[in-house]
C-alpha cells in the first residue's frame, strides 16, 4: 500500500471537517474503504496459492522431448485480479511452444505467465521441453507476485526449491568412434588360465612365486605353517573399468575445451553401453565430482539392470573441471579392482605420469587400453598397452550431426 494514498485520505478527511463539507467527508470515507480493502487484499493475495511443475520424465537424451505442465491453484474464496509467475529455466533445455524472456543470470531464461484466477480455480498450462545439452539442469527457483485490483499494492514470494532434469550424454556406435565393432579392447591373456573371480573361492593351495599377495589365505597359512593361496572359480567375463579424464588441458587456468570434453564423455558412455549390452561387468571412475552433492564419481563394475543408468546419470552430473590427475585416480582405484580386470583410460591429454601409471598397471597383469582424443598422442608405444586415437573436433562435429534412436 502506497503511503501517499493514506496521506490523501487524511488530507480529504481534514479538509471535509474544516470546511464542514459532507460530500467531501463521504469521499474521504470511500477512499479509506478502498485503502482498507486494498490492504487486506494485498496481505492475503498469495495465501493458498500453489505453483507446481509436472514433468513427463526428468531423464532425457539429447534431442528428446518431454511434457512440462505448470499448475497454478488459488485455494481460497478471494479471487486474484492478476498473478505474475516468473520461473527460471536453463538455456540448455529448449521450451517448445512457449516464449522465454531474458535473465541477468548467465545460462538462464525466464518463463513468465500472467494469470487471472477466480476463487478456488485451477489453471494448467502445457509446454514441451527438449534436451539440447548434456548435464544436470535445475528448473526454478520461482517468483510469484500479485496484488489488489486497484493497483495500490503488491506482494511477492519466492520458492527456492528447484526441480532437476538430467540430460544424458550422447550414445553412438563404437564404429562411429573408430573402434572395432567386436572386442574393441581385445582378448588380453594373463599368465593364468582364466580370469579368477575373487567372490567365488574354491579352496587353497601352496603359494607359488608370481601369485598375488592379495590372494594369500592367512588362516590356511597359519594352519599349514606355510603360505597358502586362495583358489577361485574361473569367471567367464572380465570386468571393464572405465577411467575418464574430463580435463582438456594440463592446468585449469589454461581453460576448457567444451567440445573435446563432451567428446570424451560421449566416448565413455558409448563404451559403457557396449559392455553392458554384451553382459560384461562395467564400472566408471572420473577425476571429478558430481553436481549436486559434490560426491566423487566411482561406480564399481557390475552387471545389474540399473548399472548402465547409474553410469549415464553420473556422466550427466559431472562438473566441468577435474580435481585430480587421472593417474592419481588410477593408482587409488586399481587396488580395488579384481585381478585381470580390463582398464580403459579415456583422456584428451596424455602426461608422463599417466604413461608411467598405465605401464605399471600392465605389469600388474591388468589388461590396459588407452583411448586418446584431440591433440593427445603417445610419443612412444607403451608395451602391452592397447592404444587408440579416435580424433578430435572434426569427428565430434560429425557425431553431433547423427540422429540416433
Amino acid at each position: 500500500m502506497k503511503k501517499q494514498w493514506w496521506g490523501l485520505v487524511v488530507l480529504v478527511l481534514l479538509a471535509s471537517v474544516i470546511l464542514r463539507h459532507s460530500l467531501l467527508f463521504l469521499m474521504g470515507l470511500l477512499l479509506a474503504l478502498v485503502g482498507g480493502v486494498s490492504y487486506f487484499w494485498t496481505r492475503t493475495c498469495l495465501v493458498g496459492v500453489t505453483y507446481r511443475r509436472r514433468l513427463g520424465t526428468d531423464r532425457l537424451f539429447p534431442g528428446e522431448e518431454t511434457e512440462l505442465a505448470l499448475e497454478v491453484v488459488n485455494a481460497k474464496p478471494l479471487p486474484l485480479a492478476w498473478l505474475r509467475a516468473e520461473d527460471e529455466m536453463p538455456s540448455a533445455l529448449e521450451l517448445v511452444g512457449g516464449r522465454e524472456h531474458y535473465s541477468h543470470l548467465p545460462g538462464r531464461r525466464l518463463l513468465i505467465n500472467l494469470l487471472s484466477l477466480r476463487w478456488y480455480e485451477r489453471v494448467t498450462r502445457h509446454y514441451r521441453l527438449r534436451g539440447l545439452q548434456r548435464g544436470a539442469w535445475a528448473l526454478g527457483p520461482l517468483r510469484l507476485e500479485s496484488g489488489d485490483i486497484f493497483g495500490l499494492g503488491s506482494k511477492c514470494s519466492e520458492q527456492l526449491e528447484t526441480q532437476l532434469v538430467l540430460v544424458y550424454p550422447r550414445l553412438v556406435p563404437l564404429t562411429a568412434l573408430g573402434l572395432p565393432a567386436r572386442h574393441p579392447f581385445g582378448d588380453w591373456q594373463t599368465p593364468r588360465r582364466l580370469v579368477e573371480d575373487p567372490l567365488r573361492m574354491m579352496g587353497a593351495r601352496e603359494y607359488r612365486p608370481g601369485d598375488s599377495i592379495r590372494h594369500i589365505h592367512w588362516k590356511a597359512s597359519a594352519r599349514q605353517q606355510g603360505l597358502q593361496t586362495k583358489i577361485f572359480d574361473p569367471s567367464a567375463s572380465r570386468p571393464l573399468a572405465l577411467f575418464l579424464n574430463i580435463n582438456t588441458f594440463a592446468f585449469i587456468y589454461e581453460g576448457l575445451d567444451r567440445d573435446l570434453q563432451e567428446f570424451a564423455i560421449t566416448t565413455a558412455a558409448s563404451i559403457a553401453r557396449y559392455a553392458w549390452e554384451q553382459g560384461q561387468p562395467v564400472g566408471l571412475y572420473v577425476n571429478a565430482v558430481a553436481w549436486p552433492g559434490g560426491q566423487r564419481i566411482r561406480i564399481a563394475p557390475g552387471q545389474h539392470p540399473e548399472q548402465l543408468l547409474q553410469i549415464l546419470e553420473a556422466l550427466a552430473r559431472v562438473v566441468e573441471h577435474g580435481r585430480w590427475p587421472l593417474e592419481a585416480v588410477l593408482e587409488v582405484e586399481s587396488g580395488h579392482l579384481p585381478y585381470g580386470a580390463t582398464i580403459v583410460a579415456i583422456t584428451p591429454q596424455i602426461s608422463a605420469g599417466l604413461c608411467t601409471m598405465l605401464a605399471e598397471l600392465q605389469h600388474r597383469e591388468y589388461a590396459v587400453s588407452l583411448v586418446a582424443l584431440g591433440d593427445a598422442h603417445l610419443d612412444a608405444p607403451l608395451p602391452g598397452v592397447q592404444y587408440y586415437h579416435i580424433g578430435g573436433h572434426e569427428v565430434w562435429d560429425d557425431l553431433k550431426a547423427l540422429r540416433l534412436a
